[in-house]
């Protein structure tokens, strides 16, 4: 009997100290002094070094964002370059420890990788990009039955088959391991369409390494996708803790909290405001952040808006327009909570 008692002590201790050892919060990156970033870096669309080696992008900008809210600063990041097919394994490995940029969800990723979905970032769109086969192909309907370049095993390539239902486009794709490797084909002539999403597509067409003024994105959407920001699976602390950072940037728009204002609001009365500001310093505490991260963010990165207009909207080449994007009361899908 006390074998027995024993066994299961162990056995209990032992479930205790490996859950606790997965989910291991902010501890890793606390100890190490920085926090590392996934993102695509095969396009200039998500993050990029400038001529002076300063990273810019959203998902630099982003990963400044988590770096304020742990470190107090905005410059204790890495960011790692992370391919889609790559991202379970990095985050389980520890190699990275978010992943943004360019990643949708779907039932087979959500069971089956150790990447937990944080929250929805941004809403992107899939397309296509193109080398035109006559100068008035401007259209789908020039190009039907033509190869066309996607990732295998992804959305973007069960949609193909879904347009080629619904449309009779003929389409003949080619599915390759990653999006890299799918560009590159691309490049290479193999097929004169290459489906992605929209953000992406357009970071390759400005890039000055194509410097191919005859590629353009068709007008067609193919489908509408959120894109999520990703941690390990395990760490359900981390998970946490993100989306309350990513929720504060989306509460300050919906304040009206902007780069230029934001002292002003530091003195406000309401328990929301007070406790993002960190006029209240326990809330922000309790996740380990430091109170007044959300002040030197905004002050120093802006709001949500003002990041994604920056990055990707009307201050960007990008050109996009926030569409979905938008908070939900100004006709987007973006939603946000009181942080209370």
């Amino acid at each position: 009997m006390k074998l027995k008692t024993l066994i299961w002590s162990s056995l209990l201790l032992l479930a205790a100290t490996e859950a606790f050892a997965a989910d291991a919060g902010l501890r890793y990156i606390g100890s190490r002094g920085l926090i590392r970033c996934g993102t695509d870096l095969s396009t200039r669309s998500y993050a990029y070094k400038d001529e002076e080696k300063v990273w810019r992008g959203i998902d630099a900008d982003l990963c400044r964002v988590f770096s304020m809210a742990i470190f107090g600063n905005s410059g204790s990041f890495e960011m790692i370059d992370v391919q889609a097919n790559e991202i379970s394994k990095a985050l389980s490995s520890n190699k990275i420890d978010i992943m943004f940029g360019n990643n949708a969800m779907n039932a087979s990723y959500e069971i089956n990788s150790k990447a937990n979905a944080v929250d929805i970032i941004y809403y992107d769109k899939q397309v296509f990009l193109v080398k035109p086969l006559e100068e008035e192909a401007t259209s789908m309907a020039a190009y039907k039955g033509s190869n066309v370049c996607a990732v295998k095993n992804s959305e973007d390539l069960n949609n193909i088959y879904e347009y080629n239902r619904k449309f009779e486009a003929e389409f003949k794709p080619l599915s390759f391991i990653n999006a890299a490797k799918a560009k590159e084909a691309f490049f290479l002539n193999r097929c004169p369409l290459l489906t992605a999403n929209e953000i992406y597509l357009k970071g390759l067409a400005q890039s000055v390494v194509t410097k191919d003024k005859s590629m353009e994105i068709l007008p067609e959407i193919v489908a509408y996708r959120p894109i999520y920001a990703y941690v390990n699976k395990e760490n359900i602390t981390l998970r946490i803790v993100s989306k309350w950072i990513l929720n504060a940037l989306l509460l300050a728009e919906a304040q009206n909290i902007t780069s230029k204002n934001v002292d002003v609001f530091i003195g406000l009365t309401d328990n929301s405001t007070r406790n993002l500001l960190g006029a209240e310093k326990k809330l922000w505490l309790d996740f380990g952040l430091k109170p007044d991260w959300v002040q030197k963010a905004v002050r120093e990165l802006g709001n949500y808006g003002e990041i994604y207009e920056r990055n990707l909207g009307k201050d960007s080449d990008n050109k996009i327009e926030r569409d979905k994007n938008n908070l939900i009361e100004n006709g987007g899908l973006m939603k946000y909570q009181p942080f209370i």
